[in-house]
């Protein structure tokens, strides 16, 4: 236990000296890990590294490769020193699959274990079946059955069979289907129907034809003459799948279904949603009511997103201030649905009760908390209270094997099995030791897992974690040539790679600003810098440049405008000129908010809130986002609209 104890000190900071790592061991592995990778014996190679802590990966690499031949033994010796680790669950997750593919039934039951992992749930559910163990529909069944989603094919056999054995019965059914009629997988909800809760097939062709014709029509098939709960479903599949094309109609019919039919509130709010959200997507001339009218029990992110946007839209802050002043349904819009509150009753004139509505929210170091701050006149709240960790709390992660392996991956170059080892930590470790563990990875030089860490236990306070002041000489010699505040660059680099330098996206940007190559090239050239291949916007200096001339070309474009800018510098200029006001003026604040697109819309508002936060980092004079929200005009960012803030009318932006 040499090599663990050497760690134990390093970690919990003893060992000071880069010397003391083990440059050595991690040399070895590295050559025995590749080879072990490529499929060959490895074996040789990992002698003497066996208090190594990446050795089990040695070990579980030469396990993997034989599990179908193995004796259970050495499998079993494995989990019993592993099983609590992320390497430990990822084999036992493999052997299992191993064993379903090979029909070993009685051996997966037998090291089976609790799982989230619906393929592994399902496999599991398969193995009972098979050895004669599944007769009742258990917790562990329901959590499988009761999803709205399809499941994998292993779930088909043990579901049909506890539907044989009459298990899994009507009642079930149904509450499955209206789960998946809440997801609007109407496909899967009639399945449901003809499956498992014995509806003919001919039932709901004729039902489904029906829908597109008269109320009269519609209801008097016969199928929906009886007044049951199948019945209920029948109608909601039929209605849900009218929604999407003809939110109109299927209100119409609706509302005569209910005349006939005693709907309990969770169904009738899946329908209500469905057909809130069709008109709603189809612009339907009666969307705003048909939103209002999704009682509480369907209320969600999205159909509190669109309430809000419609609201806007029209300016009808009546609406709006009704919407909003019960609390929000979903806790990652509490801020929003207050600051809106608190606009809408300002609008409104009720300027008394909005100075304290906007109290209530001005005290949150948020986007809509410095927004309220700002229609108060008062100081952002920005306070930082550092993640402390002192000897004993390094001392007791410093043994835990997840962190151990995450910080050699690292340390090796190996990004993918370090990210994997890490998240599998953070979320089975308590908050605390995950606050430490953030620590930890950002003295490493990891921030980006130290920023992923906190924001996962929502531990929010520690600024100098989660807003590092990394590369600041080049932040601040880019920022300097091009005119622009150095915070402005830095919001950026913080929204788009949170830091990683060699971050790579699905569309090819690259680096720290997230550059495309013919963007990267194209900037390059403007600036007379030289260009080799896309490879340069993987060095932190050359980036930053590149990515600092383009933000101030793209601000240039929109008249200074950092919400603009920002705006288009995730979705492209061409989109951001097609979101302006077609005529008057737009508070910037709903402009942000009406911004079609949720990523960018919470892209521009993450921007203006790390701009305030790195210019109070930085130690500069905060700019208040409500100076970089300009009001909008055709022409960009250069109107007013200080006239029509206190006013309630109905116009469009």
């Amino acid at each position: 236990m040499k090599f663990r104890t050497l760690f134990v000190l390093l970690l919990a900071g003893f060992a000071t000296a880069r010397a003391a790592e083990p440059v050595a061991e991690r040399a070895r592995f590295r050559t025995a890990y590749d080879a072990a990778l490529a499929g060959r014996d490895a074996q040789a190679l990992a002698h003497g590294l066996e208090h190594y802590p990446l050795y089990p990966y040695l070990e579980y690499l030469r396990l993997r490769s034989r599990l179908a031949s193995l004796p259970v033994a050495q499998i079993e010796d494995f989990l019993k020193r592993e099983g609590s680790t992320y390497l430990g669950e990822r084999l036992r997750g493999e052997w299992l699959r191993q064993l379903g593919q090979l029909h070993q039934w009685a051996l997966l039951v037998r090291y089976a274990a609790p799982t989230d992992n619906a393929i592994l749930g399902c496999l599991q559910l398969r193995a009972r079946l098979e050895t004669g163990r599944l007769n009742a529909v258990t917790p562990d069944v329901e959590k499988l059955w009761l999803v709205g989603n399809s499941q994998i094919d292993a779930c088909d056999e043990p579901f049909e069979h506890l539907r044989r054995i009459g298990a899994l019965d009507e009642s079930l059914a149904l509450k499955r289907a209206w789960l998946a009629l809440g997801q609007q997988r109407t496909k899967l909800a009639g399945f449901l129907l003809r499956r498992f809760a014995g509806l003919p097939l001919k039932d709901l062709d004729a039902v489904l034809k029906s829908v597109k014709l008269t109320p009269a029509s519609f209801l008097a098939q016969p199928a929906l003459q009886r007044a049951t709960p199948r019945t209920r479903a029948l109608i909601g599949v039929a209605l849900v799948d009218l929604a999407g094309s003809d939110a109109g109609r299927a209100q119409a019919l609706w509302r005569a279904a209910r005349l006939r039919h005693t709907y309990a509130e969770q169904e009738a709010a899946v329908i209500l949603r469905a057909i809130a959200l069709g008109a709603t997507n189809r612009q339907h001339p009666e969307r705003r009511a048909m939103l209002a009218n999704v009682p509480a029990s369907g209320l969600d992110a999205i159909v509190e997103r669109a309430r809000i946007r419609e609201a806007l839209l029209a300016r009808d802050w009546h609406r709006l201030a009704d919407w909003t002043a019960a609390p929000a349904a979903t806790p990652s819009n509490a801020l929003r649905w207050r600051y809106w509150h608190a606009r809408a009753i300002e609008a409104l004139g009720e300027e008394a009760a909005a100075m304290e509505a906007y109290r209530a929210v001005a005290g949150e170091r948020d986007y809509y908390g410095f927004l309220a701050s700002d229609r108060l006149g008062v100081d952002y709240t920005l306070n930082h209270r550092a993640v402390a960790a002192d000897a004993a709390d390094r001392a007791r992660l410093a043994v835990n094997p997840g962190l151990l392996r995450a910080r050699e991956f690292y340390r090796l170059g190996l990004r993918q099995q370090a990210n994997q080892e890490w998240q599998w930590l953070i979320t089975h470790l308590p908050r605390r030791d995950v606050e430490i563990a953030a620590r930890l990875a950002h003295e490493w030089g990891w921030h980006d897992r130290a920023i992923v860490a906190l924001g996962a236990v929502q531990s929010y306070d520690d600024l100098e974690l989660r807003f590092p002041l990394l590369f600041e000489r080049d932040v601040r010699s880019a920022a300097q040539r091009r005119g622009l505040p150095p915070a402005l660059v830095y919001s950026i680099i913080r929204g788009e790679s949170a830091f990683v330098v060699d971050a790579r996206s699905s569309a090819g940007a690259l680096g720290l600003m997230q550059m495309l190559p013919t963007t990267g090239e194209e900037t390059a050239r403007h600036l007379g810098l030289p260009w080799k291949s896309e490879s340069e916007l993987l060095m932190p200096g050359k980036n930053i440049q590149l990515g600092s001339e383009y933000l101030r070309r793209v601000l240039r474009q929109f008249g200074g405008s950092f919400p603009l800018a920002a705006a288009a510098y995730n979705a492209g200029p061409g989109r951001v000129k097609s979101w302006l006001p077609k005529s008057g003026c737009v508070p910037a604040d709903v402009w942000v908010e009406l911004i079609p697109f949720v990523e960018t819309e919470g892209y521009v508002r993450r921007a203006l809130f790390y701009a305030a936060v790195y210019e109070h980092r930085m130690g500069e004079r905060l700019t208040p986002l409500s100076t970089r929200l300009a009001d909008l005009t055709p022409d960009g960012a250069n109107g007013s609209c200080s006239v029509q803030r206190m006013t309630a009318t109905a116009e469009r932006p």
